[in-house]
Parts: C-alpha cells; structure tokens; sequence
C-alpha cells in the first residue's frame, strides 16, 4: 500500500488526522467569476427590459406586468428572448447561492491541531512509519501546512489538557509507554511503529486533577486563613488564593472570562465572608 491509498487509510482510522486544503483562494476566486457572469447577465436583462417596455409591440410591453405574457412569449420573432435569459439567470444564481453557502460552510471548519499536523508530517517523512512521498504537484499540501481545515479535529481542549496531551504524553511514552504500549496491530500494513493515544483518556484524567484541585483549594484557603490571625497578612493571601483560584479557572477549564469573573469574584466573597466571621467571632 503506498500513496493517496495509504493516506486515505491512515485518515480513516485515525479522522483526527483528516485534513484537506481549504482552497481559499480558489473558491473565492471562482466565486468572483460567478458573480461577474451573473451582472453581466442582469445588465444584459435590463436592457432587454427597457427595450421590451418602449416596444410597438403590445405583447411586449406587457411583459414588465403579465407574467403569463413573459413566459408564454412566441419563439419564431425573438419576443421569448427575455424569458431565456431569466431563466438562464435562474440556474446561474442558483448555483452561485449553493457555492456562497458551501463555501461559508468551509470557512467554519477549524484548522487542523499542530500536533495532529505534526503528527502526519512525521508519518509521511519518516521511512519507519509511512515513508509516503507524492510526486505531483500536490506534494507539499501537508508539509507546507497552509490553508488546510480538519474534517474532525481533535477534540477542543484547555490548557490544562492540551499540555497534557502535546507534553506530557510524548514524555511518558518515551520513558515508560514506549516498553508496555504496543503498536496497532490493525495498522501495521499503514502505520507500522506507531503507538496511539486516545486523548479521551487523557481528558479523563485531567478532568480528575481538576475536580481534586477545585475540591483542595477552597478548603485550602478556609484552614489557612483561619491559623492567621494579623489582618494584613490574612488580606494578602486572600489576595493569593483568589489568584490562584483564577488562574486554576483560566487553566483547568473551558470557561470564558466573563465566567471566570463571576466564579473568581464568589470565591473571593467566600474568603471575605469566613474573615469576617471569623473576626466577629473571636471579638
């Protein structure tokens, strides 16, 4: 197996892999020729139009009203010529439509992860793995990296997972994965000596280092603050916890800012609120 076949299968079993040039340029640049055939033919419409409006003919000037009179219009003295060209027209903004929404489709598609792109570039190059080397014109497509999308990208992560899965990954197969964790045997025809891991795995445990982080942290904070007893030095690390706190949000999570604000702010209140408990306790 070599060439677009093995490409195509590697793509198939792994889709993270699956990416395909956008043709930016290209697609806009057909999109400019339909829209200049299709002003053409509006001039060209307007015209008939005009000349149809001022005609002798009665029939002719009915066509501006009578849609019946347009699209029943004879043949055998040209007087249909207007009803062609709408119809031609028709087709043509038809297909100009379809292309516009196809290509606003594309435009959604994100681009390909760099790891997942990296990970092909290596496949193709390395004689050990795919050893896939195009010799058209298409060649460099994925070592150039440019303009592609992902037909199903990776899932999103936060960067929390994203290190997990970009850094920390590559270091334990190459310490201790690398001794266990066999290759695919179902793609050894494609993708001999290459190890697989699922980044749903991966996920999972960032998702149980978050959850013991969210859980430690709030307590973390109560316990300390509540052995410190001088108010500034209770401030400051109110000030450093909810530092933290944010910053664990920031990395550890898929939240936006305005989500960030909000929780940083309640954890803030949290703190505020025991301090002041706390105080009016021991007063």
């Amino acid at each position: 197996m070599k060439g677009y076949k093995k490409i195509a299968t590697l793509m198939g079993k792994y889709p993270e892999l699956g990416m395909v040039s956008q043709m930016s340029s290209l697609n806009i640049q057909s999109l400019l020729y339909r829209q200049a055939e299709l002003i053409d033919l509006q001039k060209d419409l307007q015209e008939l139009e005009i000349e149809n409006e001022e005609s002798q003919d009665g029939e002719r000037r009915l066509f501006s009203t009578d849609w019946w009179a347009l699209s029943s219009a004879k043949e055998d003295d040209g007087s249909d010529a207007q009803w062609k060209l709408v119809l031609q027209i028709r087709d043509k903004l038809k297909d100009y439509n379809e292309a516009v929404l196809q290509y606003s489709q594309m435009t959604k598609l994100p681009p390909p992860n760099p790891r997942d792109l990296s990970n092909l570039q290596e496949w193709m190059r390395r004689p050990s793995m795919g050893s896939v080397f195009l010799v058209g014109r298409d060649r460099n497509v994925w070592k150039d990296g440019k303009d592609l999308v992902a037909l199903k990208p990776s899932a999103a992560a936060n960067p929390f997972s994203a290190w997990l899965v970009n850094k920390l990954t590559p270091l334990y197969h190459l310490t201790l994965g690398r001794y266990h964790r066999k290759p695919d045997i179902e793609a050894q025809e494609f993708a001999p000596n290459t190890v697989h891991y699922s980044d749903s795995t991966v996920f999972r445990i960032a998702a149980f280092v978050g959850t013991i982080v969210a859980s430690l942290l709030p307590v973390s904070a109560i316990v300390v603050l509540f052995f410190i007893t001088r108010m500034a030095a209770r401030l400051g690390f109110v000030a450093m916890f909810t530092a933290m706190f944010s910053i664990c949000l920031w990395f550890m999570t898929d939240g936006i800012l305005v989500e960030v604000f909000s929780a940083t702010s309640a954890f803030a209140a949290v703190q505020v609120v025991f301090i002041s408990t706390n105080v009016t306790s021991s007063g």
